[in-house]
């Protein structure tokens, strides 16, 4: 059983039935498609299935035996194939099912073995969609193109909204028709009613109050915005959707995540760029507001007012929820505005006069107040009900009022101008979250506040105050002398509520000796310990933060701290820098059993490797994320050879300004890396291979053991000295002038490689290694020859061998590779690879000696790039070996863009465009800009070719 899910409109149905049109009478004998709906009949489902195969319902008959694939459309919960009489298990190995559904879980539920999920489109696709739909390109007219690209944006992705609305214009090109349209589709005036049904209905299957309070709230943010999951935290405990089922703020977090993670699997909410935040689709957010606003009468979203006055009247619904965004107040209002109900306010990217703030708030009961960007902001109303306040990125006024909201349990001044705490804040003791991240101005805790929060469970206080009074001074204090609150208070806190800590330390010697800093291994902790602004301004605060450590300072002396050591011992992301004497920290592997991201910059003096074999362990099991930079005494990653697994959970690598590593790592540790998806490396001088032999195994036997089938990104700049991926058993070059410039070199050559040997990057034993690749950059290279080198690339077919390579590589950039000769070179017949390459770029390669494309290399997607290519002369001219069709020696199908520019001795472009392809969309475009000898930029020129234009003369 196979699974095709995505959200209503992705094109799940149009996805099944193009697999219909390829497998029916190839790999099945019988298809069959039924649409399932929400409700579904099983016995009308069973006598259709049977129907349609010409059966009865006897399941014993031969035709079951036969293969058939079974199509379940639209499916809204767990089906039972055995009531609905499929021929489904062991003793049906012929029959298959595919299912088409708006959710994740019910496909996991019915024992899907795969499930593929169908991603919105791009804003490529969606234009090249828009454009297949109208029948005609639409750049002639720049207006018009201009109106189609924000139609489509409008669409976010929708195949299904790209195409309705391409149709419903098909027939008028009015641009103000167009301009008509666009402005209704951006106030959801004409939402197609499929979507609004089916959004409405994935909402009324949630299975709990709790789900669809989390989806609800989401709406209350504007559209495409970046949700952080920790508001959602905040206002769900605030208005008591979670509170009376866990017992602190922690637990109710890591339930809310789970209703996310539910969310995304429905389809109903996405992904974020954004660590610790989800974000909302267009369409969904409009059916979102739709269902909170006119079905349930209890929310009122206003967004994007337009940053103009408002005025509220008395309502004549009892809304318990309403956000404003973009709406300014400056008039006072009627008192409490007659939300007697009203639960949650939140107001974003606003203002609002003091006066029309105390008079809007006046005889509410809220539960939960946020003022997100607002400026002038002061709480002078007592809000006796309060149990969420959130003044985050606010220019406050008067804030010492706070001190009497006496049920308050979330208090935020993330990232506002506040510069004193004010000491009523300790009168809070209900308080069980408090957060200063990024109050940079804040420079004054009065001493004995936080020690009397004794019911605080999370203070997060990173990038804020940091000047805590040290241990010594606390006693030595003279009367009437304002004293700053001291970490001592911190670690008084009582260790049975305190699960969350994320403070700054400007120096360890801080940290009491006779007390710890955590008591528990339970509490999560992101711990900064060096001088401000030591480290460079990181992202905004996931609050859903593994345990991090950040250091800086000798490594000698912190690593006697007790506090330090626990750190350490249970932290998850671990970030060095300007840290000397690492040895003796890397080297300590009881630290770093769950490490999961490592990063050391700028660090000097004791640091030749990150681990040694001597400890006998596995290293960094868990690590995922490793980062290297600046760090000149840096000889190899490791010494000797490790224990098999080290490494084996790594997915990013990078190294830069490594400036004596010889290599990134060792056979020992390459072989390994079958999880790596990500590899950068840049500006390391002396380094002239990737994985090296070191002379410690058998060259056949390494190339065999090693492999990188999930590596995705390859990018090496500034690598001027690189030879070779990996320069063992390469083959011997037996051109004169490669061996001529290959002994002119041989100074330079990793040891034990022959100075005959090519200066290849992906040599044939390295091929087989990167099977998924996507990305290639190489940049500042001045030894590399060679790209690829496809020699011996077969698979097997039904029949017969066939060549196959990059069928994953998208993007090839290259960058002033001096003496790059061949892009390609030992292509065989009939080659199947570099068929999703969409975009290759060549810039300043200024020894390229060999024509492009000579071998008839399929290019069904590029847009190419080719400039400073003094010596090119042709892009295809050369043995036919692809076909014996002249014409088809260089195909590129789908090719619309080539640029050129400073290439004097390019004559032609050879056969660009089969014989059977005329249609002008498949037409490329080529711009050709300065092709004769002067550096200086030219005007360039586009012009389309026509279907017998095959070539272009230098000017």
């Amino acid at each position: 059983m196979v699974g095709i899910c995505g959200m209503g409109g992705v094109g799940k149905t149009l996805m099944a039935e193009e697999i219909i049109k390829i497998v029916q009478g190839k790999l099945f004998d019988a298809v069959v498609m039924i649409v399932v709906s929400p409700n579904p009949n099983i016995r009308k489902i069973e006598a259709e299935i049977a129907d349609k195969l010409g059966l009865t319902i006897d399941l014993e008959t031969e035709k079951v035996r036969e293969r058939i694939l079974i199509v379940l459309d639209d499916v809204w919960s767990v089906l039972d194939f055995e009531a609905i009489g499929l021929p489904f298990g062991p003793s049906h190995k012929g029959c298959k099912v595919l299912v088409t559904s708006s959710n994740l879980d019910v496909c996991y539920e019915m024992g899907s073995q795969k499930n593929f999920t169908l991603p919105m489109l791009t804003a490529e696709e969606a234009w090249e969609l828009f454009q297949e739909t109208i029948g005609e390109p639409l750049d002639a007219d720049p207006d018009l193109c201009g109106i189609a690209k924000a139609l489509t944006n409008e669409c976010g992705g929708l195949p299904y909204s790209v195409v309705t609305i391409a149709k419903a214009l098909q027939n008028n090109k009015s641009k103000y028709e167009w301009s008509n349209a666009l402005q209704k589709l951006k106030g959801h005036e004409i939402p197609p009613q499929a979507y609004y049904s089916s959004i409405k209905l994935c909402y009324e299957r949630l299975e709990n109050v709790e789900l669809k309070s989390c989806f609800l709230l989401c709406c209350l943010f504007p559209q495409g915005y970046d949700i952080p999951i920790d508001y959602l935290v905040r206002y769900a405990w605030g208005q008591g959707i979670i509170y009376d089922r866990f017992d602190s703020v922690e637990a109710a977090r890591m339930r809310v995540h789970v209703l996310v993670v539910k969310l995304k699997r429905r389809f109903l909410l996405l992904d974020s760029s954004k660590e610790g935040c989800t974000k909302m689709h267009g369409v969904v957010h409009g059916v979102a507001i739709s269902i909170a606003s006119q079905d349930m009468d209890v929310f009122m979203v206003q967004d994007q007012a337009g940053y103009r006055s408002w005025q509220i009247n008395p309502p004549c619904k009892q809304y318990t929820t309403v956000s404003l965004n973009d709406v300014h107040i400056d008039d006072p209002i009627v008192t409490g505005l007659g939300y007697q109900e009203l639960k949650l306010l939140q107001l974003k990217n606003s203002e609002i006069s003091e006066s029309a703030l105390e008079s809007m708030l006046k005889g509410m009961k809220l539960q939960v107040l946020s003022f997100i960007h607002t400026g002038s902001t002061s709480i002078r109303v007592l809000l006796r009900h309060l149990r969420t306040l959130s003044l985050d990125d606010c220019t406050l006024g008067d804030i010492s009022s706070v001190g009497k909201l006496e049920n308050l349990e979330i208090l935020s001044f993330a990232r506002s101008n506040i510069k004193v705490l004010p000491r009523e804040i300790a009168d809070l003791q209900q308080l069980r979250l408090l957060d200063t991240t990024d109050c940079s101005y804040l420079k004054e805790i009065p001493h004995g506040i936080l020690s009397t929060l004794s019911k605080l469970e999370e203070l997060y206080m990173t990038r804020s105050f940091n000047k805590w009074e040290p241990a010594e001074e606390v006693d030595q204090s003279k009367e009437g002398e304002i004293r700053m609150a001291s970490l001592a208070e911190v670690m008084s806190l009582p260790s049975k509520n305190l699960t969350v800590l994320a403070i700054d330390i400007p120096d360890f010697k801080l940290l009491p000796e006779d007390e710890v800093l955590l008591e528990k291994e339970t509490t999560r902790f992101h711990i900064s310990i060096c001088k401000a602004n030591t480290f460079p301004m990181p992202q905004p605060l996931d609050y859903g933060f593994k345990n991090t450590v950040k250091l800086a300072g000798d490594a000698k002396e912190f690593m006697q701290n007790g506090d330090i050591r626990f750190l350490l011992k249970y932290s998850r992301a671990l970030y060095f820098r300007e840290t000397k004497n690492l040895n003796c920290v890397l080297n300590d592997q009881v630290s770093f059993e769950g490490l999961e991201a490592l990063s050391i910059q700028n660090s000097k003096h004791g640091t030749e490797s990150l681990i040694s074999d001597r400890t006998g362990k596995t290293a960094f099991l868990q690590l995922k994320s490793l980062e290297l930079n600046g760090i000149p005494d840096l000889l190899a990653i490791c010494h000797g050879q490790l224990q098999n697994q080290s490494f084996g959970n790594l997915r990013s690598l990078q190294i830069s300004c490594c400036s004596e590593l010889r290599y990134a790592f060792p056979v020992s540790i390459a072989r390994n890396l079958v999880q790596l998806q990500s590899l950068v490396v840049y500006l390391c001088d002396k380094m002239q291979e990737i994985v090296s032999n070191e002379g410690m195994e058998d060259e056949i036997d390494a190339s065999s053991k090693v492999a990188f089938p999930n590596l995705t990104e390859l990018n090496l700049s500034g690598v001027s000295n690189l030879v070779s991926f990996y320069i063992a058993n390469q083959p011997c070059s037996s051109k004169p002038e490669m061996a001529e410039t290959s002994s002119s070199n041989q100074g330079n050559e990793a040891g034990g490689s022959s100075f005959k040997k090519s200066k290849i990057l992906l040599p044939p034993n390295c091929i087989s290694w990167l099977k998924n690749l996507e990305e290639l950059e190489v940049k500042l290279s001045s030894k590399i020859e060679v790209l690829f080198d496809l020699e011996g690339q077969m698979v097997q077919g039904n029949t017969e061998e066939i060549p196959v390579s990059f069928t994953q590589l998208r993007k090839v950039s290259l960058a002033n590779v001096t003496l790059l000769a061949h892009l390609w070179k030992n292509v065989p017949c009939r080659i199947r690879c570099f068929e999703n390459l969409r975009t290759m770029k060549t810039i300043v390669a200024l020894q390229y000696k060999e024509e492009i494309g000579s071998t008839g290399i399929l290019f069904p997607k590029l847009s190419l790039r080719l400039e400073d290519l003094s010596s090119l002369v042709s892009l295809s001219d050369g043995p036919k070996t692809f076909s014996d069709d002249a014409d088809n020696t260089f195909v590129w199908p789908s090719t619309r863009v080539m640029y050129l520019r400073r290439c004097p001795k390019l004559e032609t472009l050879g056969s660009l465009i089969p014989r059977k392809q005329k249609q002008r969309k498949n037409i490329p475009q080529i711009q050709k800009s300065g092709a004769g000898p002067s550096t200086r930029s030219q005007p360039s020129v586009s012009a389309p070719f026509s279907s017998s234009e095959h070539t272009s003369k230098k000017r």
